[in-house]
C-alpha cells in the first residue's frame, strides 16, 4: 500500500511537511526503522531510543530514499520529512493503512501462546486466501506499525500479535489496528512483575477490546479463572459477539477430547475432537502439548466467525507442526548416541514452563533431562513462582536437572534428592558440565526466559551434536 501514497499524501498523514519543499519525486515501497536495511525507494523513520538517536544515521541515506526527522539534518542528501514525533507520525501511518485496508483484522494477545497462535491461525488462513502477519514476534509500538506498513494492497486476512510489558500498552496498539476479531490467548503470569495481580494483567490484556469494532467478535478462554473479568470488559465496550473457547461444557469451541501418538510417522501429533453448538469434528495436529490443543481451538473460533468452512480449517491446521523455540523436538546424535531435544527455548513463564514439564513427563523416553535457567519479569513473585516449580519437577522423575541462574539455584534444596542435579550461576559454566551429562539422557527439555539465555543452550547442545538428524513433529 505505500506504493501508492504520494509524498504530499504522506506528509498529510504523518502530520508534517518536507524540509525546503525538497519533495521526493518517486512514491515508496517501504518504511523501516534501521538505516541498515534501508534499500532504494524506501521510507527511514529516525527513530529516538534509549540508547541510539536516528537522526544520526540520516546521513547514510542516498536518493531516491527519505527520511521522516522531528529536525532536519543539515548534511543530509535525502529529502526530509519533518514531524512533531517520528515515533507518533510511524504510527499515524500506520493506523492509516490498518483502515483503508479490506482485510479481515484479527489481533491475538495473551500471557503465553501469542506468537505460536498467530503462526497457526496465519498458516490456516493462508490455505485460504492471502494474508500478511508479524514476523517473528514484532508485536510492540514498534512492530506492529511496521507490521502494517508492510501490508499488501491485495489482502484477505491481517494477523496482528500484541504484546505487552507494562499497563497502558495494549489499547494503544489495538486502536491503530481496528481489529474485527480479538483472541485472548490465555492469562497467565507473564509481566506479573510489572502488574503485581493476575486481575491487573487480564485487565490489561482485555483492554485489546478499545479499538476492536463493536460488531466484531472477542474470542477468549473459557476454562481461565479471569473469565468473567475478560466476558464483562467485552460486554462493557459494547462487543457484539462473544466466543469462547476450551474444555468448559460451556465453551462455544469445546475440547472434548485429544489423543498423543507417540509411534509410527504420527509420532508426537495428536488427535483433537472438539464440538460447535451440536456438530462434532476431530484433526489430527502435528504439534503434542495440550496447549496447543487449546491454542488451536482460538483459531477454530476465527475461522468459525468469519464463516469459513469448518472441516477445511481442520484440514488446513493439519499442515501445522511444531515451532523453533516452542516445544519442536530435534532428533541428536551426541557421541552416537541418540537423544531428543524439546527446543523450548524461545521464554518461559511458571505457567509454559509447568505445560513443558508436563509434555516431557509424558513423553516414552525414559531417561529425562531438564535444563532450565531463570524465569524474568516476575518481580516481587519470582521466589515463589520459582519454588512452585518443585511438584511439577518431582512428579516428572527426571534423571537429571540442571538448573541455571540465581532464581533458579534456590530449588537445589527441594530438588536434593534428584539422582542428578546440578546448579550454575552462568551459562559458560553449564556447558562446561553439560558434554558430560547428556550420555546418560534420552530426552533433554531446554527452557528458560530469552534474557535468561536458554536458546543459547539449545544452540550449543545442537553445536555438540554428530549430525541433526531431524526435526520431527
Amino acid at each position: 500500500m505505500m506504493a501508492f501514497l504520494s509524498p504530499w499524501d504522506l506528509a498529510a498523514i504523518c502530520g508534517g511537511y518536507w524540509h525546503l519543499d525538497h519533495v521526493p519525486s518517486t512514491f515508496f515501497k517501504g518504511a523501516k526503522i534501521n538505516s541498515l536495511y534501508i534499500d532504494s525507494n524506501e521510507l527511514f523513520f529516525a527513530l529516538k531510543g534509549a540508547n541510539k538517536d536516528g537522526h544520526e544515521f540520516v546521513t547514510r541515506l542516498k536518493p531516491p530514499a527519505a527520511a521522516v526527522v522531528e529536525q532536519p539534518v543539515s548534511i543530509a542528501l535525502v529529502p526530509q520529512l519533518i514531524v512533531p514525533s517520528t515515533q507518533d507520525a510511524l504510527q499515524r501511518l500506520a493506523h492509516a493503512f490498518a483502515c483503508e485496508t479490506d482485510a479481515v483484522k484479527i489481533a491475538i494477545t495473551g500471557s503465553v501462546g501469542k506468537t505460536g497462535t498467530k503462526e497457526m491461525l496465519a498458516g490456516c488462513l493462508s490455505q485460504f486466501d492471502k494474508i500478511h502477519a508479524n514476523i517473528g514476534n514484532l508485536n510492540n509500538h514498534l512492530g506492529v506499525p511496521l507490521t502494517l506498513l508492510s501490508i499488501p494492497r491485495e489482502l484477505s486476512y491481517l494477523v496482528t500479535e500484541m504484546g505487552m510489558n507494562h499497563k497502558g500498552e495494549i489499547a494503544p496498539l489495538s486502536q491503530m489496528v481496528r481489529p474485527d476479531i480479538a483472541i485472548i490467548t490465555k492469562i497467565a503470569e507473564s509481566h506479573i512483575g510489572y502488574l503485581k495481580s493476575i486481575e491487573a494483567v487480564a485487565k490489561e490484556k482485555a483492554k485489546i477490546c478499545a479499538g476492536l469494532s463493536p460488531d466484531g467478535c472477542l474470542i477468549i478462554p473459557r476454562d481461565d479463572a479471569c473469565y468473567p473479568l475478560l466476558k464483562k470488559a467485552a460486554q462493557k465496550a459494547n462487543i457484539k459477539h462473544i466466543i469462547s473457547f476450551g474444555r468448559h461444557q460451556k465453551s462455544t469451541v469445546q475440547l472434548l477430547s485429544r489423543t498423543v501418538n507417540d509411534t509410527g510417522k504420527l509420532a508426537g501429533s495428536q488427535i483433537i475432537s472438539f464440538a460447535i453448538e451440536d456438530n462434532t469434528y476431530s484433526f489430527t495436529l502435528g504439534m503434542r502439548a495440550e496447549h496447543w490443543a487449546i491454542n488451536a481451538l482460538s483459531v477454530i473460533a476465527a475461522g468459525y466467525f468469519i464463516g469459513l468452512d469448518i472441516n477445511q480449517i481442520c484440514t488446513a491446521l493439519q499442515q501445522q507442526g511444531e515451532l523453533e523455540g516452542r516445544g519442536v523436538a530435534i532428533e541428536l546424535s551426541i557421541n552416537s548416541h541418540p537423544i531428543l531435544l524439546i527446543d523450548d527455548a524461545y521464554n518461559a513463564s511458571p505457567s509454559s514452563l509447568k505445560a513443558a514439564i508436563a509434555d516431557a513427563a509424558n513423553r516414552p523416553q525414559p531417561n529425562k533431562m531438564f535444563v532450565f535457567s531463570d524465569m524474568l519479569e516476575l518481580g516481587e513473585f519470582s521466589d515463589k513462582m520459582h519454588f512452585d516449580l518443585v511438584p511439577e519437577i518431582l512428579k516428572a522423575q527426571p534423571s537429571c536437572v540442571v538448573l541455571i541462574g540465581a532464581a533458579m539455584k534456590q530449588l537445589k534444596v527441594p530438588l536434593q534428592h534428584i539422582s542428578t542435579l546440578h546448579v550454575f550461576d552462568t551459562l559458560d559454566q553449564a556447558k562446561l558440565i553439560l558434554p558430560s551429562l547428556v550420555d546418560d539422557a534420552d530426552i533433554i527439555l531446554v527452557k528458560g526466559s530469552h534474557g535468561s539465555g536458554a536458546h543459547l543452550l539449545v544452540q550449543f547442545l545442537k553445536s555438540l551434536s554428530d549430525k541433526e538428524i531431524a526435526n520431527v513433529i
